[in-house]
């Protein structure tokens, strides 16, 4: 790869920094994050056996090279992102490295998606998340890959594979990425999981562990106990 970090210098906020990697290297659709973190001055990658976090990051103070540390009993796809989400943080200038002690991240820190809430950690994590995602599913390459094949399960699902992506969070980005007003909602057992919506969408009556309104229209099934309910307002 011919990017280098110093080809990011001056770019601070999360999609600045997924979106200038993608002006800089033609990258495949499924993202060779791993080739990636070695250009960008990640010395090493290593899967470690532990229930303590999903992922962490050692570096120095001034951040002059880092190390990732990953689950090895997650999943191949959890492990991608995972790694793309310690990238973030050893990226994004804001996020303050201590000198040899690892920065762990949980897996409940890779569903956060709050890069403007008022607490630090919940703010940090979610801006990794950011880039994670626009670093693996571009909104410029989701709309694109929309405009040619329309909107419909098969669409989402080729999406997911081709970028090496999971379901939920190729749902996730399709949300963010698409035009019109969406909204994804993950169940389980017909109860809501987690639930995503444009932020055009209308108010959805919805909370975790309440049941699914009638009316929903099933466009995916997971597996014989979860599903995906798309909505277009």
């Amino acid at each position: 790869m011919k990017i280098t970090r110093l080809d990011l210098d001056g770019v601070g906020s999360p999609r600045g920094l997924a979106g200038r990697i993608h002006e800089i290297e033609d990258l495949p659709l499924a993202v060779p994050v791993e080739d990636l973190c070695c250009a960008l001055d990640i010395v090493s990658i290593e899967e470690i056996e532990t229930d303590a976090f999903e992922a962490a990051l050692v570096t120095d103070a001034m951040r002059s090279s880092g190390d990732i540390l990953v689950n090895r009993n997650s999943s191949s796809l959890r492990r991608r992102f995972s790694i793309a989400h310690e990238l973030g943080h050893f990226l994004v200038e804001a996020h303050q490295a201590v000198a040899d002690r690892p920065r762990h991240c949980a897996l409940g820190d890779l569903h956060l998606l709050a890069p403007r809430s008022n607490d630090r950690r919940r703010h940090i994590e979610g801006e990794a998340n950011t880039f994670a995602a626009e670093l693996l599913m571009p909104p410029k390459r989701i709309r694109e890959l929309v405009g040619r094949r329309g909107v419909s399960l098969e669409t989402v699902m080729a999406m997911a594979h081709a970028m090496a992506v999971s379901k939920e969070a190729m749902a996730r980005a399709f949300v963010d990425a698409h035009r019109e007003p969406v909204a994804v909602v993950v169940s389980r057992h017909c109860r809501v999981q987690r639930f995503y919506r444009h932020q055009d969408f209308p108010f959805l009556p919805l909370a975790a562990g309440k049941p699914l309104p009638p009316q929903t229209r099933l466009l995916w099934s997971c597996s014989k106990e979860a599903s995906l309910r798309i909505w277009k307002s």
